[in-house]
């Protein structure tokens, strides 16, 4: 067979997120696409920002050929910097246009990171719940995904076992916040936990770690959260990041790699993954695409516009008997399926026409993730479906509040400085 046993093996597991956003398809083409709540993929659907038009607009104004063609790898000279220039004012960080390569999203940031760092047998740290993806992107290099598990109580990491799950084989820690699927932000005793772990651990196993924190959801918080930046709590970091959610552009894969600039061997890294490119086919991020970057680099959508999703979902279902996590950032999240259930919970969602995604395939066993990215309507028109699913489930209403606020994490004091060396 000419398919790979690699390949046959991927393909027996396909995404989750893939197969219900395609299931959501079919089902629009057989009812019609308003008879269908998709809430199964993070599909923006806020309305881009200036920018985004601007930047298209003066690229079919000016058609000359070098406005297209190639470019050194790690992108566009003036991109990198106005995007350096940004980071460095928004969080006080001294980047410079030579510490970012623009990359065609974050996934490919992330693989051309991963093919630089890790040798086969190395170890790589997610904390659950996760991106599915991470596992097969670990694999993609012969490296091997270690899962910590999360606190049963708040859902977010679990310190003590992440200090376990450290080893010397550890190569590579990656950490997503705001959260999919859960939507929560990490709060400074997290971030302050990880980056105290990682410090004590470079010591004892005598060799860097690699903290790479995937961030295509850092601009859209709510209820005043403050997530954490990376850089100033733990000196190796690579920030990876795409404009995909928050522009709204997710079609035209942009985005970046920053990598610290006091971090351990910053120019090896950031050679490596200049030439990951070549050997993985990317070559450069779009050109376009990067010009789109450039101008969106101070520029987010209207995160009123998710954040008004979220508290109606959160509202309707938490009145409607169900248990939610209350998360305040991305727009993602997880609620209880009665008895753990989750797939009993995604086919009665299926009657009513709405397409979901069960945590399990997130490392969330018996949750259901719902993406709330939908245009607010649609939201709005979906909420007395699921409140007729909490009915078969004989779960018991409650009154809904004058205006509803979902609950969100208390945030600590202010993060600590951890410099690792």
């Amino acid at each position: 067979m000419l398919v790979s046993r690699f390949m046959q093996q991927r393909l027996g597991t396909s995404s989750a997120i893939r197969q219900a956003f395609e299931k959501a398809e079919q089902l629009k083409k057989a009812h019609g696409a308003d008879s269908v709540f998709d809430f199964s993929i993070g599909n923006p659907s806020a309305p881009c920002p200036a920018g985004v038009r601007a930047a298209l607009e003066d690229t079919a104004r000016n058609t000359a050929p070098e406005l297209h063609g190639y470019m050194d790898s790690s992108g566009y000279a003036d991109v990198r910097s106005t995007i350096a220039a940004s980071l460095a004012r928004r969080f006080d960080t001294p980047y410079k246009a030579s510490d970012i390569v623009m990359t065609t999203g974050a996934a490919s940031a992330i693989n051309a990171l991963m093919q630089t760092v890790l040798d086969p047998e190395d170890e790589v740290i997610a904390f659950l719940p996760c991106y599915p993806a991470y596992r097969v992107f670990v694999e993609n290099w012969g490296a091997r995904l270690v899962e910590v598990p999360f606190d049963e109580e708040t859902m977010l990491p679990d310190l003590a076992a992440f200090e376990r799950a450290l080893t010397p084989r550890t190569k590579m820690v990656i950490v997503n916040t705001p959260n999919n699927p859960s939507g929560l932000v990490y709060p400074a005793a997290a971030a302050d936990g990880i980056a105290g772990a990682l410090f004590r651990a470079q010591r004892a196993f005598g060799h860097p770690i690699l903290l790479l924190s995937d961030e295509p959801y850092r601009d859209l918080v709510y209820d005043g959260a403050q997530n954490p930046w990376w850089p100033t709590i733990y000196r190796n970091t690579a920030v990876v990041y795409s404009f995909s959610k928050s522009a709204s552009i997710a079609g035209e894969r942009i985005g970046y790699a920053a990598l610290t600039p006091e971090m351990a061997d910053r120019d090896a890294l950031l050679a490596g993954i200049r030439h990951s490119f070549g050997d993985i086919g990317f070559v450069n991020a779009p050109a376009t695409a990067q010009r789109m970057a450039a101008a969106c680099a101070d520029e987010t959508v209207d995160i009123a516009y998710y954040d008004r999703n979220r508290r109606m979902l959160t509202s309707a279902l938490a009145n409607a008997g169900f248990d939610v996590v209350a998360g305040n950032g991305a727009f993602y999240l997880l609620f209880a399926a009665p008895e753990g259930d989750e797939q009993l919970l995604l086919d009665r969602l299926a009657t009513k026409r709405i397409v979901a995604v069960g945590g399990s395939d997130f490392g969330a066993p018996g949750y259901v993730r719902l993406s709330y990215c939908l245009p607010p309507e649609a939201v709005s028109r979906a909420l007395p479906l699921f409140a007729q699913v909490a009915k078969e489930y004989g779960l018991s209403a409650q009154s809904p509040s004058a205006e509803p606020e979902p609950a969100a994490p208390a945030q600590p004091a202010p993060f600590t400085v951890l410099f690792a060396s």
